[in-house]
């Protein structure tokens, strides 16, 4: 028999993703760019949550924590910029 049960880590870190895709969605309906900025950095904190879990180990994907410390919140920023120079030119 196949255990199919998530790490507890995980389950949380879905959870707030989907949580985020929820709130993202909502918000997409008025305004895309700030919709996608929003799932962004909503999703890079549920990570950052569980930065120093073993969730990353267990599961073979070290490459998504490194990437969401050193990578993703410079994407945020970009998109952040992008947004406010969008908002305050007109």
């Amino acid at each position: 028999m196949i255990d199919l049960a998530l790490p507890s880590d995980l389950q949380v870190t879905i959870f707030l993703i989907v949580i985020s895709l929820i709130i993202s969605f909502v918000v997409f309906l008025r305004n895309k760019l700030l919709a996608i900025i929003i799932f962004s950095v909503l999703s890079n904190a549920s990570l950052l949550l569980n930065i120093d879990s073993e969730m990353f180990y267990f599961n073979n994907i070290e490459w998504l924590q490194y990437f969401s410390i050193f990578v993703w919140p410079v994407i945020n920023i970009i998109l952040i910029g992008r947004y406010l120079w969008k908002k305050f030119k007109n």
